[in-house]
């Protein structure tokens, strides 16, 4: 690989990909329009929360950075859904087995690890508050708002859903880019410790109050505190501009949350407002120059925890293509999309589809009656069906095969909820059989290093 090396972006996915580059003996050098987040304060609001599930696990299990991540994690067994009008959540379990939790981890802290593990391997420089503007590819110069130039061979795009890279891959017709938006956005809030320390909630579980056309979800963190997220339509937030329209809404419609934060209105007005969009792109790298990674390629809209997991799994992807094709990056680069493209798709459409799920499925008692027999087809027939959640969260199966898997399964729950006298279990049966590997035992017990 032509040097200088450069990452743009140094998030989980840029600092995650300078480590599997160091590991394969290139020196790398990473630019981050931001300060270092290790030494610099995140503004109230932008911390997000992030749901730690297989996809994610098996990359840091890599790179040898899984029993620090262990430590700022809190896993989740499932959802805990507040339906209106009922005063005593319910516990609907992610699955089945034991492995089957996902973990609340913060960005930042992750990010930390991420950051520390890369610049431990002595091949990786981080530069920080060098904001990049666009690549001049005629002359391999990266061009900084600053004004500064540097030289560079190859530079990965990890620098988001407004990535600067893309923008100039698509320039030389290269690459074409949609940004989807959702017409939904968020605001991120946060429940306090009690006084003495302890959780005003049930820590171990993802908590939801679904509302029809919005929701609040809420993730705990090691402090005792909950990072919570209001999701609604963006004229939902266009009504909501005075402290009484606040109080109103949240009394009309999260009654109990509210009683929870003391300072809700002061939150819900002096925190910004995130928009949600899906990224679509297609044409993911520019000759051997560079090639685009996470958001920058396939950014997704939360509702599957998925955003993150998949931007690590793509980087261990490219790390694969990468060290079988080490002297031809063309070769590789158009491998990994070709690979990598089909998958995020599909996980792209599948967090969409969750989001309608979540806001208004998990209290509808069609989705419950579909959920409770899909649980226990899998009991029965382990080695033929998982639900789909299970397949996205806890393997590392190739999300449009699980994608699919999941429509030939629905389509049978349907047909047997609706004919009670049809032999489910032989039609579940003939289904084809699993990946042995999937659903994974223990994700943390792998190294593929």
């Amino acid at each position: 690989m032509k040097g200088p090396i450069a990452i743009a972006g140094a998030g989980p996915a840029g600092s995650l990909l300078a480590i599997y580059l160091a590991r394969q003996g290139y020196g790398v050098t990473v630019y981050e329009s931001r300060p270092d987040l290790r030494r610099a304060e995140i503004g109230a609001g932008r911390s997000i929360n992030l749901a730690l599930a297989t996809r994610g696990i098996v990359p840091l299990v890599d790179v040898g950075v899984i029993d620090k991540v262990n430590e700022i994690t809190i896993p989740m067994r499932g959802r805990m859904v507040h339906a209106v009008g009922d005063p005593t959540p319910a516990l609907q379990p992610y699955g089945s087995h034991e492995h089957e939790v996902i973990h609340s981890v913060s960005r930042r802290d992750l990010n930390a690890i991420l950051l520390d593990a890369a610049e431990a391997t002595g091949r990786v420089t981080i530069e920080f508050e060098r904001r990049l503007d666009a690549i001049d590819f005629d002359q391999s110069l990266l061009h900084f708002h600053d004004g500064t130039r540097e030289p560079f061979g190859v530079v990965f795009g990890a620098d988001g859903a407004n990535s600067p890279i893309r923008e100039s891959i698509i320039a030389k017709g290269a690459c074409t880019f949609d940004d989807e938006a959702l017409g939904h956005q968020y605001k991120e809030l946060t429940v306090p410790a009690a006084g003495n320390g302890t959780y005003l909630l049930d820590p171990l579980a993802l908590h939801i109050w679904p509302r029809g056309e919005f929701m609040l979800i809420a993730l705990a963190n090691p402090g005792g505190d909950f990072t919570v997220t209001l999701f609604a339509p963006t004229q939902t937030f266009d009504t909501l501009n005075s402290v009484d329209e606040i109080q109103s809404f949240f009394a009309e419609h999260f009654l109990e949350f509210a009683a929870l934060v003391p300072d809700l209105e002061t939150q819900f007005v002096e925190n910004p407002t995130g928009k949600l969009a899906t990224v679509r792109v297609s044409g993911w790298s520019y000759q051997d120059r560079a090639v685009l990674i996470g958001d920058a390629a396939h950014g997704i809209v939360p509702f599957h925890g998925q955003g993150m997991n998949a931007a690590m799994e793509s980087v261990r992807e490219l790390d694969r293509h990468l060290r079988a094709s080490p002297d031809d990056l063309v070769t590789a680069f158009n491998a990994y999309e070709t690979e990598r493209k089909p998958n995020t798709d599909a996980i792209a459409e599948m967090a969409l589809n969750n989001y309608v799920e979540m806001r208004a499925g998990v209290v509808d008692p069609a989705y419950l009656a579909k959920r409770t027999l899909a649980l226990e087809l899998q009991r029965r027939h382990p080695s033929h069906l998982s639900p789909r959640y299970n397949m996205v969260m806890f393997s590392t199966m190739p999300y449009a095969e699980a994608q699919d898997r999941a429509t030939q399964q629905g389509e049978i729950i349907d047909a047997a909820l609706a004919d009670p006298s049809l032999d489910v279990d032989a039609l579940i049966s003939a289904l084809p059989l699993l990946p042995k590997n999937d659903p994974l035992a223990d994700p943390r017990a792998l190294s593929t290093s």
